[in-house]
């Protein structure tokens, strides 16, 4: 299997009325290095109250590591310790075209459980990104650099 192609970096795009939002260069690069169509994967991770962001292929990766932790589980007689249930990972999920500038719309449901409105924070996160609404950034507990890469990307943009 060929070595997948990591999600780093970061971004903040502006969201517009419909909810198109355009994926960071980086970002879009990686999705187009692992995967032969211009997909999004979009789910949400409920515990950072944001939506992820992968490629499509990077399903099959996690019902892979999904599977391996329910046959160990069930060789050593205990429960499965998984990050989410397959409902999370493989339901509340979306395929979304993107065009040749990373565009794609965020789906009504995805941006109301992150709070997205009219600004996205993007952050890789090696086999996923993440997509914030700024402010939850900035309210949350996360590392005090990511804080700071946010109020660098808002003061570029001339917001404080």
């Amino acid at each position: 299997m060929a070595i997948r192609g990591r999600f780093r970096g970061q971004g903040l795009q502006g969201i517009d009325a419909k909810g198109r939002v355009a994926i960071p260069a980086s970002l879009r690069a990686m999705i187009e290095r692992n995967s032969t169509e211009k997909i999004v994967l979009l789910g949400i991770n409920e515990a950072d109250g944001c939506v992820t962001g992968s490629d499509i292929g990077q399903s099959e990766v996690d019902y892979e590591k999904m599977e391996r932790e329910r046959e160990r589980a069930l060789e050593q007689n205990r429960e499965p310790n998984l990050p989410v249930s397959a409902d999370v990972m493989f339901g509340i999920t979306e395929e979304l075209p993107f065009d040749s500038s990373g565009r794609f719309i965020i789906p009504p449901f995805f941006r109301e459980e992150a709070g997205l409105t009219d600004l996205a924070f993007f952050l890789g996160r090696g086999d996923h990104f993440a997509i914030w609404n700024p402010q939850r950034v900035l309210d949350s507990g996360k590392d005090a650099i990511v804080q700071r890469a946010v109020r660098s990307l808002l003061a570029q943009r001339g917001i404080a």
